[in-house]
């Protein structure tokens, strides 16, 4: 690959990743093709994607990012998974993987553009539900139904929901309740 083209591999992640506040990096040493090939297309059904590159590039791609946090962890073989969308989708997704396939580890990642997560952070965030089922939990799955009652799951509210995921990592006992389309939070501490 001569500069030219990893300059546009590099401009391409960057423009990927603006667009993606929440990343994971995962370590894929020992994945079979057929694993690997599996991963991607139900990393791809979430609304996700997942890219394996060389750390350097990646580390280059990163800066200006969420990713740009998680630059310690960018060691070893490394794929990064991201979305833009629902964290909690992709976090299923790589957990649930990772139960069925031990080659595959989370190693940490971002959520909200600024929440680090540890390993076990993506596993807790993987327990939280999602936005669509969120949704569901209002009774109410059509986009127009959300503006006509009044509801509104934004990205604050999974904002608010990857901050517990990041409590509930900590060791603290995290309490979330649906009321009026906002979600509120109670945190107590574990004895």
């Amino acid at each position: 690959m001569n500069r030219s083209e990893k300059q546009q591999l590099i401009d391409e992640l960057h423009k990927e990743l603006e667009q993606a506040p929440h990343a994971v990096l995962l370590d894929f040493k020992g994945l079979s093709v057929p694993a690997a090939t599996e991963f991607r297309r139900k990393v791809r059904a979430s609304g996700a994607r997942y890219r394996v590159v060389k750390n350097s590039l990646a580390l280059r791609a990163a800066k200006g990012t969420a990713l740009e946090r998680l630059e310690s962890r960018l060691a070893g073989t490394t794929g990064i998974a991201y979305s833009g969308t629902d964290p909690v989708a992709l976090a299923k997704v790589l957990v649930d993987f990772a139960k069925e396939h031990p080659a595959l580890s989370v190693k940490a990642g971002v959520v909200a553009g600024s929440q680090m997560l540890d390993a076990e952070g993506v596993k807790a965030l993987s327990t939280m539900p999602g936005l669509a089922e969120l949704r569901a939990r209002l009774g109410v799955l059509d986009p127009q139904a959300v503006l006509a009652r009044g509801y509104s799951i934004t990205r604050t509210a999974a904002g608010d929901v990857l901050r517990d995921a990041a409590r509930v990592a900590e060791g603290e006992r995290v309490h979330t309740t649906l009321a009026r389309g906002t979600i509120e939070s109670e945190v107590k501490r574990k004895r």
